[in-house]
Order: structure tokens, then sequence, then C-alpha cells
């Protein structure tokens, strides 16, 4: 059965998996659960699990279908707001939207032009730029920086991110007590818990590490958010042919029971906490160099059957990054970024992530956000509704009937109201070229790296207030007393 009744994902322009076979999918994980069963070390998840109906070995739950199925229907639709309360449109059936990291492992540094570590400083820069950009809806913090003690990563990543941009955040917390941390945090930004829960600029990650093989840390992140009322994405990441079958077939099914799974735990903790996105990541093993191909051609053709998937849950879609797998900013890097901003619209996928980062993950560079956020605007613009409405063919009539044969547009009163209607690049080159005199102009590279620069330096987002900022640094010099003892 299709779970949502009056389902509004159903509508992509382009499918890979019909109805028929998204059910087929979806009945084959539910037996993997209940045959195969799915690893849960934590003993909350176990009881609940098992106090349900489910059957436990050790540590492995078998989870029959009706569990699952009652899952699905406790599910509700999640909104999501900026730092300032107003409603954002992720999540909306069919709004593509897309984010990327404000931290990676290495950073291209828009000065010296070379890579190094990625610092804590760098994090206040990075966020001013994404918040510059109109095409990158919320802004991921992992905690990845050099300088920065482990168990403090996250906490930190989402209190500079914050302070540079109201777009909505998505965080990966290292753990409980750095999710907890968080939330103490946004609390006070927010007003108190109830009015984070009632309007929420941020929502958690918490993601599995192997297939059907949850871990403390995802289940116990999993089980905060839905006792505290976080929005909350979980999603598994399988390499085909690596810690999943050689098959997008095989994929689907395998990686669809994780999410069904964690799903289950996180309804049975709290039916109708927020669980925001269905679907997941893939990438291709590369037997060659045995790396995680991001943009591999296959991947594109199962993040579309992941959004199929998806969407006949009556869920917004989850999965599409927008990277590269080459670390320079290169035709390489342009054409997959390109690839994957086509495909996402063309498939609708609500959320996409990673938009910009480059070499598979492992380095980010302000130039590639700034070149992805162009892409996305040119891509948005090439696949927009075209309208015949009875308004603008009559429109169309008059305009033609008054220009008459061999007529000219150029000095037309409506091209003059709507010129500006059109795409215009702010950083593709479309200027007028003479073959004979043209003189050297700056490369896509120097613009992109000149643009980031300008971004940095100019670029004023709206700050908190100075008693709040004042309040962050005080619960900032908490935590690093704490892990200094």
């Amino acid at each position: 059965m299709n779970w949502a009744q009056d389902n509004p994902f159903a509508s992509a322009p382009f499918r890979v998996l019909s109805d028929d076979q998204a059910q087929a999918i979806h009945e084959t994980s539910l037996q993997v659960l209940q045959h195969t069963g799915y690893h849960t070390p934590v003993l909350e998840a176990r009881q609940l699990l098992q106090d349900a109906g489910a059957r436990l070995e050790g540590e492995r739950a078998y989870i029959p279908p009706s569990l699952v199925e009652q899952a699905l229907k406790t599910l509700r639709p999640v909104r999501l707001y900026d730092r300032l309360g107003q409603p954002t449109r992720l999540l909306e059936p069919g709004h593509v939207a897309f984010s990327t990291i404000a931290d990676t492992f290495y950073v291209l540094d828009p000065y010296s032009r070379s890579v190094r570590p990625f610092l804590k400083a760098d994090q206040g820069w990075l966020a001013t730029v994404i918040d510059a950009m109109p095409g990158i809806e919320y802004v991921q913090c992992v905690g990845q920086t050099r300088d920065v003690p482990d168990n403090l990563q996250s906490q930190v990543a989402v209190a500079q991110t914050v302070r540079r941009t109201s777009k909505p955040i998505l965080v990966y917390p290292y753990d409980r007590a750095g999710l907890l941390d968080i939330l103490d945090m946004l609390t006070v930004i927010a007003g108190g818990e109830a009015a984070f829960r009632s309007k929420p600029f941020l929502m958690c990650a918490a993601v599995p590490a192997a297939p059907l093989f949850g871990t403390a840390y995802s289940l116990e992140l999993l089980l905060t958010c839905a006792e505290h009322g976080v929005p909350v994405l979980s999603y598994a990441c399988p390499a085909i042919g690596g810690n999943s079958p050689a098959s997008i077939t095989g994929t689907l099914v395998l990686t669809n029971a994780d999410w069904l799974a964690n799903l289950t735990i996180h309804q049975l903790k709290s039916p109708g906490a927020p669980f925001t996105t269905a679907g997941f990541t893939v990438q291709l093993m590369d037997m060659k160099s045995t790396l995680w191909s991001y943009c591999a051609p296959e991947t594109l053709l199962a993040y579309s059957a992941v959004a199929d998937l998806a969407h006949w849950y009556g869920m917004p879609a989850f999965g599409l990054e927008m990277t590269c797998d080459i670390p320079q900013i290169n035709a390489q890097m342009g054409v997959e970024m390109m690839a994957q901003c086509q495909r996402a619209y063309l498939s609708q996928v609500e959320m996409v992530h990673n938009a910009g980062i480059i070499g598979a993950g492992k380095l980010c560079a302000a130039e590639a956000v700034i070149l992805a956020d162009e892409i996305i605007a040119y891509t948005r613009a090439a696949t927009q509704a075209v309208s015949t409405s009875p308004e603008h063919l009559d429109e169309s009539l008059r305009m033609i009937a008054e220009a008459g044969p061999m007529g000219e547009y150029v000095s037309h009163a409506h091209t003059l109201e709507h010129f500006r209607d059109f795409w215009y690049p702010r950083l593709f080159d479309r200027g007028r070229f003479d073959p004979v005199d043209e003189i050297q102009r700056p490369g896509l590279e120097d613009r992109l790296n000149a643009r980031a620069r300008q971004l940095i330096e100019q670029h004023k987002p709206i700050p908190l207030d100075e008693d709040l900022n004042a309040e962050l640094d005080a619960i900032e010099t908490g935590w690093h007393a704490r892990s200094a003892t």
C-alpha cells in the first residue's frame, strides 16, 4: 500500500521506480527485518522493540512487519524554521533545497589558495559565505576541526555557525552529551524549550555505521531526539559492492531496511515525534582504487530510485549530494555538480546536501560552494514550468499582432517590463567576445576566488544580539572547562 492517502510527493518529472516497484522493495525490506534482523546494542531500544512484539536474540532484534507499518502510520509532517522564527520551505513537497558543510577535514584557503587542515577560525568565514548564498537553504555542522577537542566538535561548530547565519542547521553530534549541549544552547537562542519545539531551526542526523547494525551512538541520538522533540534525519551510507550488494536493487532493499528499523525505534519511543525524511546516501565502491565514488553515473540512477521510494512513503526525500570526486576546481567538478543538481530537480529530492564539497567529501572550498550556488540558480531557471494560461496566450497574440511580420521586440514595452524575469549569471561569463582583439579575462576559478574573498570581508549576516552572544560565550567557556577536567 501507499502510506500517504493523498500523497503530495508523487509528481516528480522523472521516475525510476513505479509505485508497484516501490512497494515490492518495501515488502522485501520487511522480510529482511523479520528474518535477518537488526543489531540493536542499546537496551532501551531493544526493550521498546520487545515490548511491541519483536523477538530478541542477544542484541539482534527480529522486527515483524506490523511494527514497521504502525510506525509509518504515526509519522507527521515536519516544518522547519530559521533562527528568526520565520517558516522555511524545507521539506515542502517538490521543493528542492540544498545545503553545504560549514566544516570539513581540510579547506582550500581562499587567500593562500593552498590546502590545509580546517581550523575553528575557518568556521566563521565559511559560514559567512554560506549565509550569502541564496541557493543554499540550510547548513551542515559535522565537526571536523583540527584545533577543537573531539568531544566538543559538533557543539563548537554549531556555536560558530549560528552566530553567522540564520539559516536552519543540520548537525551531526558526536554523542548524546554533545546533542544535549547543543540543545541547551539552542534553548537559550529560541527563548525556551517550548519555543524551540514549536519553531525548530535545527535538525539532528543519526547515522548508523554499518548495514543492519545500529550503533550505541546512532540509537542514543534517535532516542534523545524523540524524547526532546528534535527533528531527526536518519540515514545509512551504503557503497555499492562494498558494504551493500553489487546491485542497485540489493542496495535499495538492504538500506531501506536500515531506515525502517531506525524509524520504528524512534516512533516507538515517541509516536509522532518529528522524523524529517526518508532516503539514504549511495556511493559506488571503485574496485580499482577501493575509494567510494560519490559521482559515478550509477549513483544518479540509485538516487532517483531512493527519491521515488521516499515519495512512495509520502515523505520528503534525502540522499542526493551535490559534490564531486576530484579535489580540484576544474571542468570535472563542474560536470559532476551540474549532473547531480539536474538530477535533484528531475527527481525532486527535497533535501540535497554537501553542495560544493569536493574531493569525495574531504575538502571544502568557498569557491566550490559559490559555484554550486551558481549552478543551482542556473538549473532552477532551466527546470521551471512554462505557462500556457489563457492570459499569457492572449498577451502573446496581442504582442505578435502589434509587431507584425519581421517585427522586433527589443523596444516593446513588454520586453522592458519582463527582461529581468530571465536568469542572468553572477559568475559565468557570457559577455561579448571579439576573436581578433579579445583581451585576457580572469578565468572562472579566479572569479570565484575574488567573490569568496569579497564575501568574507564584506557580507554582514544578521547577528545575534549582544546579550545572546555573551550567553553563548559563557556556554562555550563552560564546555571547554568541562573538557579540560
